[in-house]
C-alpha cells in the first residue's frame, strides 16, 4: 500500500516537474521573441532617420548648386546634417533613450531646413520678379526714365535685404600655428613640436539688417584625435547644448564688416602631427570651418 501510494506521488510531482518546463520553455521562447521584435523595430527606426537625413543632405546639395547667396550658409547646414548622419551610421547599439533623442535632433534640422529653404526660395522669386521688372522698364525706359530709375533703385534695396537675411554670416576661417623666437616675437610656422600657439582670424560681414551691438564669438580648436586644446569652459548653442571652447571674445558689431583675431597661447598640450579643426561660433552658431595642418620636423624640413 506505502509503494502504491509513493509511486503515485512520483508520478504526480513528475507531471509538475514537466509542466513547469513546458511553461519556463514558452516563456523564454516568448521573452526572445519580444526582445528580437525590439530589436527589429530599433533598427528599423535607425534607417529611417538615416533615410530622413539622406533625403535632407540631398535637398541642401541641390540648393548650394544654384549657387545663391545663402550657399555658404547652406554649405554649412548641409555639414551638419553630414556629421550627424555618420554618427548614427556608426552607432552599433540602438535603445529607446538614443531614438527619441536622434528623433528629436531630426526634427530640428527639419525646422532649420524650412527657414533656410524659405529664404532660397524667395530669393529666386524676388530676382525672377526683378528680371521681369526691369524688362518691363526697359521697354518704357524712353517715357518713364525718372520713375522706372525709382522703381528699380526701390526693387534691387528690396532684394538685398532678403538676400542679406538678419543673420551674421562670416568669410573665410583662416587659422595660423605660431612659435615664439629668442626676441620674444612670434612667427608662422608649420612644424608640430615648434608649434606654441594658433592665431585665428575671421571676418563679421556686413549685415544691413542685424541687429549691432557686442557679439560673443567662440572658437573650438581640436587635435587630430578630436579632443579640444587648451580648453577654457564650455558655452550654450542655439538648441540648448554645451560645447567646449578653446578661446572667446566679444566683439562690437555695428553692421560693417569686422575683422576679428584670436590669440591662442599658453598652451599646455603638445602638438603632433596631423590635421586640427578650427571652428567658429557666433551667437551660439557655428558659423565658420576651417583646419590647420601640422607637419613633422625631420630632416629640418
Amino acid at each position: 500500500m506505502e509503494e502504491q501510494k509513493s509511486s503515485s506521488n512520483k508520478k504526480i510531482i513528475t507531471g509538475v516537474l514537466i509542466a513547469l518546463l513546458v511553461a519556463l520553455s514558452v516563456y523564454t521562447f516568448k521573452q526572445n521573441s519580444d526582445f528580437k521584435a525590439s530589436e527589429e523595430f530599433l533598427k528599423q527606426e535607425k534607417e529611417q532617420i538615416l533615410g530622413n537625413l539622406t533625403s535632407m543632405e540631398e535637398k541642401y546639395d541641390v540648393a548650394i548648386a544654384k549657387n545663391s547667396s545663402l550657399s555658404d550658409e547652406l554649405t554649412t547646414e548641409r555639414d551638419k546634417i553630414v556629421a550627424f548622419k555618420d554618427s548614427v551610421k556608426n552607432l552599433k547599439n540602438t535603445n529607446w533613450s538614443l531614438v527619441r533623442r536622434y528623433r528629436k535632433k531630426v526634427k530640428e534640422l527639419e525646422e532649420s531646413n524650412e527657414r533656410l529653404f524659405f529664404m532660397n526660395d524667395s530669393l529666386t522669386i524676388v530676382n525672377n520678379l526683378l528680371v521681369v521688372e526691369k524688362d518691363s522698364i526697359t521697354g518704357e525706359l524712353v517715357a518713364q526714365t525718372s520713375f522706372n530709375d525709382t522703381l528699380i533703385a526701390q526693387n534691387l534695396d528690396l532684394s538685398k535685404k532678403v538676400e542679406i537675411g538678419g543673420a551674421l554670416n562670416v568669410s573665410t576661417v583662416n587659422a595660423t600655428a605660431m612659435r615664439l623666437k629668442s626676441n620674444n616675437k612670434y612667427e608662422a610656422t608649420n612644424k608640430a613640436q615648434k608649434t606654441q600657439a594658433i592665431r585665428v582670424n575671421f571676418r563679421l560681414e556686413q549685415n544691413e539688417i542685424a541687429t549691432p551691438g557686442d557679439k560673443e564669438a567662440y572658437i573650438v580648436i581640436q587635435n587630430p584625435s578630436g579632443t579640444v586644446i587648451s580648453e577654457k569652459g564650455t558655452f550654450t548653442l542655439k538648441n540648448g547644448d554645451e560645447v567646449p571652447y578653446t578661446d572667446q571674445t566679444v566683439a562690437t558689431y555695428n553692421n560693417a564688416d569686422l575683422d576679428v583675431v584670436m590669440f591662442v597661447e599658453n598652451i599646455t598640450q603638445k602638438f603632433v602631427k596631423g590635421n586640427y579643426s578650427v571652428k567658429v561660433y557666433v551667437e551660439g552658431k557655428l558659423v565658420g570651418v576651417s583646419k590647420l595642418e601640422l607637419k613633422d620636423a625631420f630632416l629640418g624640413l
